[in-house]
């Protein structure tokens, strides 16, 4: 592995331009979490549940109110008269079940919009290092191909000196001109998919102004190992299943819910009141009272067990896809990790090709000027390199991509 760094990696600089602005993995972290609109609306979504939560309390503190009142009334046989009213009363829920359930569900929300949060930062991390990675591979694409074109450019000149020698045919000094321009057609689109690259980055980081980016990094295959024993504890704390957990549990407080719909309630009030002729009456009157409400055939006479059964209907459906998505996720990070070490195990073993074409290809051009080889076998063996190191380039990137994609499956988040 240690040669697959030395001999793949490149540095950032050698393919991006001066006056690029080099970012590294950490500021790329820095600018997502500060200016990802996604990952911004679920940090508001768990604000916005916490308080939904918290003011569920309130349903058991005393409702206060104040009133003060006048009004003026006469008849024909009566004198016209001013009454003043003054009072405060207050009413409090003593027992509700319901209103327990409903304050249990908004914790629940409230819990579930947290592994939201986390499942879409483990999301925004694949997207931002994806993004990251591409940027990584472009810029050394874009360097394999500044390669390859002075490489083309050797030969189409060593070809055509060769020809006007007449020791080469004229055909074969075409062909090596047409390889030269296809080469410079190839860095062009390198180039251009260098920008498409940075323009990724950067939507991936939250940022709609362009820059020119340069990723700083080493850009090599990544060292990773996972236990494949017994992946229950990690599918358990994947931040999917527990969202769909708490939405499980959400389910369930419906079920309790339309079963509290027989249940009794309590509720108390008091109220105190002043009237009289005056805006500061003294004559006082008061009040207490308990309630107790036992609903009876309460929204109709089947309402009740309809409701119920639609719940705990509602409730096992929950229950088997919460079932199915653990087994799919444990499947699924089984297949990415499999899909890792193959292609990690790839990209190493290609570097002995890479280096065997390298050494070919040297072989080659003292055999050709020796006149041992034609040109078209010089040509199939630099070929040959050319196609060792663009595939090595791809089989980094793709081993990149799986890591990140078990990652992912598993929540690991930005900063983790």
């Amino acid at each position: 592995m240690k040669k697959l760094f030395l001999l793949v990696s490149l540095t950032a600089l050698a393919a991006s331009p001066a006056s690029a602005e080099e970012i590294t993995w950490e500021q790329c972290v820095r600018e997502a979490l500060a200016n990802n609109p996604s990952l911004n609306a679920k940090r508001l979504a768990i604000e916005q549940n916490r308080h939904t939560y918290l003011s569920g309390y309130n349903a058991f503190m005393p409702n206060i109110s104040l009133s003060h009142s006048v009004s003026r009334s006469g008849g024909d046989s009566s004198d016209a008269s001013t009454s003043w009213r003054a009072g405060i009363s207050a009413s409090e829920t003593l027992f509700n079940l319901k209103t327990f359930s409903s304050i249990r569900s908004s914790k629940l929300s409230f819990e579930k919009a947290e592994a939201d949060y986390r499942a879409e930062s483990a999301s925004l991390r694949q997207t931002l290092y994806s993004a990251f990675v591409n940027l990584l591979f472009s810029q050394e694409k874009l360097a394999a191909q500044k390669k390859v074109l002075d490489l083309r450019d050797q030969n189409a000149r060593l070809i055509k000196l060769k020809y006007e020698s007449g020791m080469e045919s004229r055909g074969n000094m075409l062909y090596a001109e047409a390889l030269y321009e296809v080469a410079k057609a190839d860095t062009a689109k390198a180039e251009r998919s260098l920008d498409i690259a940075r323009r990724g980055l950067l939507a991936a980081m939250g940022t709609s102004a362009y820059r020119p980016l340069a990723a700083k990094g080493e850009f090599s295959s990544p060292e990773y190992a996972l236990d494949t024993g017994d992946l229950r504890p990690l599918v358990e704390a994947s931040p999917r299943i527990v969202s769909q957990k708490k939405s499980l549990g959400t389910y369930e407080e419906r079920l309790l819910s339309a079963k509290y719909d027989a249940a009794p309630s309590l509720s108390a009030s008091q109220s105190m009141s002043w009237s009289g002729p005056y805006e500061f009456p003294e004559r006082k009157s008061w009040s207490l009272g308990l309630s107790l409400s036992i609903p009876i055939l309460s929204n109709g006479p089947t309402y009740y067990k309809h409701n119920t059964a639609a719940a705990r209907a509602a409730l096992k459906a929950a229950e088997e896809g919460l079932r199915g998505t653990v087994l799919e996720l444990e499947n699924d990070i089984l297949n990415y990790y499999n899909e890792f070490l193959n292609a990690r195990q790839t990209a190493a073993a290609h570097v002995r090709i890479l280096e065997a074409s390298e050494e070919r290809y040297k072989e080659s051009q003292i055999k050709y000027m020796a006149g041992k080889i034609s040109f078209l076998d010089l040509e199939n063996i630099e070929q040959n390199l050319v196609d060792a190191r663009l595939n090595q380039l791809e089989y980094l990137k793709n081993a990149n991509t799986r890591k990140l994609s078990v990652e992912n499956l598993l929540g690991v988040g930005l900063g983790e």
